[in-house]
């Protein structure tokens, strides 16, 4: 891997050069070019932005080629956050086409709240490591990204409370009708 762009080494690089980072601290252009072929296209190259804490905001360019993702200071994309497996997922960029792979994490690698093994990445899809969310953007524009409040989820746990509600009215009705 190639120093440049880096930031200068604080004591927390870990085997092979590799950077620790997180939250707040988690560079722009993390990953490190593989080849020359690697210079960023017209409209800059695929990103995913990071829109939950510690990450909201952070991006993670994907130049061409493959980068591991996980807790492990051995990644090329070292994530510090528990619901992240020490070897969590591949992020393949080949030509511009996007990929995400599952390497048997613990608890899962998710696009648009589906658990996946292997999914191609279109623009404005969810990426979630465990609890790490990322929106993906095909080219980074350098906008902001707002987290969505988790479309399914939010529907899943107003679902769930309305079942509470009407089961709670019928235990009432019931003992009202008893009385």
């Amino acid at each position: 891997m190639s120093d440049q762009g880096r930031r200068k080494d604080t004591g927390r690089n870990g085997p092979q050069g590799t950077m620790l980072f997180q939250g707040q601290e988690l560079p722009d252009q993390e990953t490190a070019p593989d080849t020359a072929s690697a210079a960023a296209p017209p409209g800059g190259h695929p990103v995913l932005v990071g829109i939950s804490e510690p990450f909201a905001q952070q991006r993670l360019t994907l130049k061409p080629g493959k980068r591991s993702v996980g807790r492990q200071a051995a990644n090329d994309i070292v994530l510090q956050e528990g619901s992240v497996s020490s070897q969590h997922a591949w992020l393949v960029n080949d030509g511009g086409e996007c990929r995400v792979v599952n390497l048997l994490s613990t608890n899962g690698t998710w696009v648009n709240d589906e658990k996946v093994h292997e999914a191609t990445l279109k623009d404005g899809d969810h990426v979630r490591f465990g609890r790490v969310e990322f929106v993906f953007r095909r080219r980074d524009d350098g906008s902001e990204v707002r987290a969505q409040g988790g479309g399914r989820r939010r529907l899943w746990r107003w679902l769930g409370i309305a079942v509470v509600v009407l089961v709670l009215a019928a235990v009432a009705r019931i003992l009202l009708e008893t009385a």
